[in-house]
């Protein structure tokens, strides 16, 4: 299923190795969910034959991982586990983070790395100190974060927040350009005093197979997971709010991903062609100095994909209504069936697991 490609760690008398440590930079909309879903699973574990601990990070300074960490993601809607929020790991007093640091040292004798991700991470690199918890001799720490073009961005991120608040979707989204200047955001990082290295990948359509070639593993073909909805699910939500009442009540899109098996589809399209030659030319200098941070191989893809540097690309695509006044009927039923069927199965396991808690009472 994988090949190792690990080196053993050096013994006898020579000078203990670094502790290596990832950090995932989830650039939200940037595929951490998956990435992360991955790692929250026992399928992690077997493929890299245990060489490899993914940690939580809570905002107490508990570090989660194990059996801990597995059984936390089990019970969680989103289906995985995720180091807690920028603004919460600032918060983390000195002690607790002696605390985490103590125990950091002792997997980092049982581990080849250490791995931690939040999607929150990303464009925060001002709330992570020059002394914080990884800030010390004996990690090395390295970074590895995912981009992908502003404007794609931009339009799923709006019907991911942006749709769910009061603002249309030019003033949400020119509010939104800074945070998709992903040269400047990610040179914050690569500063940081504690940093031995940046990876910057392009996010492409199998983002845990990328991140396990980058650890030294090869992962077999598998089905994607974590695919976005189909726009009759976000259709459904803009007409009945209570399934989606604010920007970050995003639960169910996971249990509904998870649970209805759609097939997914492209996110409705609401950049129209001036605003998208607009945004095309006000992230080309970031652009340009982002092909200078990745690998060359990694370049020459970034150059040569005309959904950074060309508008005309985005031109092509029908523009969507923001709102419509009735949903698309055979699409509705397609929906209503897949869930029936959702519905069916669920039953039947809980009709299972009610069987065998009565067994074993």
């Amino acid at each position: 299923m994988f090949t190792r490609l690990f080196r053993s760690r050096s013994s006898g008398s020579q000078k203990p190795a670094p502790i290596k440590i990832l950090l995932h930079l989830g650039m939200p909309k940037c595929g951490s969910s998956a990435l992360q879903t991955f790692l929250s699973a026992p399928a992690f574990e077997g493929l890299t034959g245990e060489r490899c601990a993914y940690l939580v990070l809570k905002k107490d300074g508990e570090l989660l991982w194990g059996d801990s960490l597995l059984q936390h993601a089990r019970t969680s809607p989103y289906g995985y586990a995720a180091s807690a929020r920028a603004e919460d790991v600032r918060a983390i007093s000195p002690q607790q983070q002696r605390n985490a640091r103590a125990t950091l040292k002792r997997l980092g004798q049982d581990y080849e790395w250490l791995i931690f991700s939040s999607e929150s991470w990303g464009p925060k690199a001002h709330l992570f100190a020059d002394d914080w918890l990884l800030a010390d001799p004996a990690f090395e720490v390295h970074l590895l974060a995912y981009v992908r073009p502003q404007i794609e961005w931009l339009n799923s991120a709006w019907w991911q927040w942006g749709a769910w608040t009061r603002l249309q979707p030019r003033p949400w989204i020119n509010r939104m350009r800074q945070s998709v200047q992903w040269h400047r955001l990610l040179r914050h990082w690569a500063d940081k005093p504690w940093v031995s290295s940046l990876t910057v990948r392009l996010l492409d359509d199998d983002i845990v197979a990328d991140a396990m070639a980058y650890l030294g593993y090869a992962l077999e073909q598998r089905p994607r997971i974590n695919q976005g909805l189909p726009a009759i699910v976000l259709r459904l939500y803009q007409r009945h709010r209570q399934l989606r009442p604010g920007p970050h009540d995003s639960a169910m899109d996971f249990v509904l991903a998870r649970q209805l098996h759609l097939q997914a589809q492209g996110t409705p399209w609401i950049i129209g062609p001036g605003f998208a030659t607009e945004l095309v030319e006000c992230f080309h200098e970031d652009n340009q100095q982002l092909a200078q941070l990745v690998s060359p191989d990694q370049r020459e893809h970034l150059l040569a994909d005309p959904r950074w540097w060309q508008a005309d690309v985005y031109q092509q695509r029908p523009l969507a209504k923001l709102n419509v006044p009735k949903l698309n009927a055979q699409e509705l039923e397609h929906l209503c069936v897949v869930a029936m069927e959702a519905i069916f199965r669920l039953d039947a396991e809980v009709r299972e697991l009610r069987a065998r808690a009565d067994v074993s009472a």
